[in-house]
């Protein structure tokens, strides 16, 4: 046993401080900001370790209150437009009497607004009648946000802005909605409310029957679509790209090395806006558990007895949040632990330990902070209240710019040194944070590991503070100019402090 543990930890430590890849050359970053989400441009860390960090709760941004929303209304999407913010969400309701489970009304799909992506309004669009169920509730048929009515093609709507070069701006917005059966089918909008629908599918592979993503990827001028599907009787996602929407490439199924295996609903991947040559994942983990006495006296209790007798599985299987990064879109580091766990055992209607709680929508986008004068953050939606009639919502939770994962030295200190690279511009950037007591320095070494004279710990300015955006200045010389196209590295000596990432710019 103790040669287990040796070994155990001896493979940890091995673990941090090996490079990320046998290649030596020099990784050519230009003027691109680079994160520490991954190894990729690690070398070494000493006293320091890679730190998933977690978004804070916000209020609630939309609540499905609606005849044609309900109970299990989510999958909300946000996409920038100039000044405007544009969700799209779906609307649904599900009924469970003589222990039976079943849909109240047909999905559909939903339309709201914002200025500032936190106040949002459900506008009267007057496109599509209610009928039915929802009809009996409303004297105006006609008042609603509804944008595409009940369909097999509703449930599993996700749109995205189109950034391809020549895109019509009659197909400016674009979305896939389907399933298995129908296959996805391509919508097309020029502002995300009038929709067309395409008569053929133009994808017929997987499971679908959940957020199937759809991106632009400008290096390799092919979209991108990440769609769910099932490997070995596990719930997972694969990838395939295509010039035009209608030819596929062969898809591939996704990779997690070092992590084991677990199920993926939603995947949530996306390229990182502030750093597009990093794809994003937020993929909603599925936990399949037995019905047990601790599980029974999880709030809410009488709604999950309920749900129990109806479908046995949606009352003790719970949902919670992963994140995952790649830069080749196959291969991806995912954090086992919870991005966002489920929270507090809380009251009935506060508690988020039900199956179907904690998905995260889709789309990253920056609001102001709550703190007057300081940076810009990071918002994102994640579901509460699923299956709570009245109570079913979408919060908004923030996090710093960049400020996913970071590398993180205690009050000890600790080092980073990067892997060789080359950069163009003549000025450093970092984002990091200190404590009162806390400081970073930077010097830059050549391959070797030499100190390249006038930019070593000696001529740094000590940086204390908390930025998103500080300049590194040495007392002998400001300008890097001299040394862009040259292989370089980076070591950083930190101490209670965490950087999330660097930047050269001129």
């Amino acid at each position: 046993m103790k040669t287990l543990l040796v070994f155990a930890t001896l493979s940890a430590v091995l673990a941090d401080t090996a490079p990320a890849t046998d290649r030596t050359d020099p990784i050519d970053i230009g003027s691109r900001r680079e994160l520490f989400v991954d190894r990729h441009l690690i070398e070494s860390l000493d006293g320091a370790r890679l730190t998933l960090h977690h978004p804070q709760a916000r209020e609630v941004a939309i609540r499905f209150d609606r005849p044609w929303e309900g109970n299990t209304s989510g999958y909300p999407t946000v996409m920038r437009d100039g000044d405007l913010f544009r969700m799209i969400y779906r609307g649904h309701r599900m009924i469970w009497d003589d222990d039976k489970l079943r849909m109240s009304h047909s999905p559909v799909v939903c339309y709201a607004e914002s200025r500032d992506g936190i106040s949002w309004t459900k506008p009267d669009l007057r496109i599509f009648p209610l009928r039915g169920h929802m009809a009996k509730q409303v004297a105006d048929l006609l008042a609603n946000n509804i944008v595409w009515p009940g369909s097999p093609f509703s449930g599993t709507f996700v749109p995205f802005l189109d950034t391809r070069p020549g895109c019509p701006a009659s197909e400016k917005f674009k979305a896939v909605g389907g399933n298995h059966k129908t296959g996805l089918h391509l919508f097309t909008s020029p502002d995300a409310i009038a929709w067309k629908k395409s008569e053929e599918a133009i994808f017929r592979q997987g499971a679908l029957d959940s957020m199937n993503v759809v991106f632009w990827e400008p290096r390799d001028q092919k979209y991108v679509l990440y769609y769910r599907t099932v490997v070995d009787g596990m719930r997972s996602v694969s990838m395939t790209t295509s010039p035009d929407l209608r030819d596929w490439s062969e898809p591939t199924s996704l990779k997690y090395p070092r992590s084991p295996r677990q199920q993926m609903y939603t995947n949530g991947i996306q390229p990182y806006y502030r750093a597009p040559h990093i794809r994003f994942g937020f993929p909603t983990r599925y936990t399949a558990r037995k019905m047990t006495d601790e599980l029974r006296s999880l709030e809410p209790i009488n709604l999950r007895a309920e749900l129990t007798a109806a479908y046995a599985r949606v009352g003790s299987d719970l949902t919670d949040s992963l994140f995952m990064t790649s830069r080749d879109g196959v291969e991806f580091h995912r954090w086992d632990e919870a991005f966002l766990r489920p929270g507090p055992e809380a009251g009935t209607n506060s508690s988020n330990w039900m199956y179907g709680d904690n998905y995260q929508g889709y789309g990253l986008f920056e609001t102001a902070s709550n703190v007057e004068g300081a940076a810009n953050e990071i918002s994102m939606h994640f579901s509460e209240g699923y299956w709570r009639e009245g109570e079913t919502r979408v919060r908004r939770y923030t996090i710093r710019l960049d400020g996913f994962v970071s590398v993180q030295a205690p009050y000890a200190g600790g080092k980073l040194l990067t892997r060789p690279f080359v950069f163009t511009g003549d000025e450093l950037s970092i984002n990091f944070s200190t404590s009162a007591a806390g400081s970073v320095r930077v010097e830059l070494q050549d391959v070797a590991g030499n100190v390249i004279p006038g930019y070593g710990l000696a001529e740094c300015n000590e940086i204390v503070g908390d930025s998103v955006r500080r300049a590194i200045r040495w007392k002998s010389s400001a300008d890097l100019g001299v040394l862009a196209g040259r292989p370089v590295r980076l070591r950083f000596v930190m101490k209670d402090a965490d950087i999330y990432s660097f930047q050269f710019t001129k």
